[in-house]
């Protein structure tokens, strides 16, 4: 029974090492609010708003302006020829690499399939 509560003891220690570090600045220089990036959503709203990062802002190496007329279309509907070999439809339960590839286009779709995103990569 001892061993046990010993080896408890040390699989608590190292979980405890592996979490995060606690955030370092002090609270009075902490910004007050979050910066606006997007107009603010009233109530009742139900507007989605993509999630951005550092690879949404690179240059259109993918070919997402020739696809900006078809968001809210379905993405069975797009015209034969449209997408190259290498781009991919994705939708809320698929499953993808995370290698990126600048010239792959990702056409994001809701569960219904309608293209509500595209992302290079």
């Amino acid at each position: 029974m001892r061993v046990g509560a010993v080896c408890l003891a040390a699989l608590a220690l190292m979980v405890s090492a592996c979490a995060a570090p606690a955030n370092d600045v002090p609270p009075e220089s902490a910004p007050e609010t979050a910066p606006e990036t997007a107009a603010p959503v009233e109530e009742g709203d139900a507007a989605v708003k993509p999630e951005w990062d550092a690879l949404d802002r690179v240059d259109d190496t993918c070919g997402i302006e020739a696809l900006k007329p078809f968001l809210g279309t379905a993405a069975a509907d797009l015209p034969d020829g449209t997408l190259k070999p290498v781009d991919r439809v994705l939708g809320p339960d698929s499953q993808a690499t995370m290698d990126y590839v600048p010239e792959r286009l990702n056409v994001l779709t809701n569960f219904d399939g309608v293209i509500i995103g595209l992302k290079c990569g």
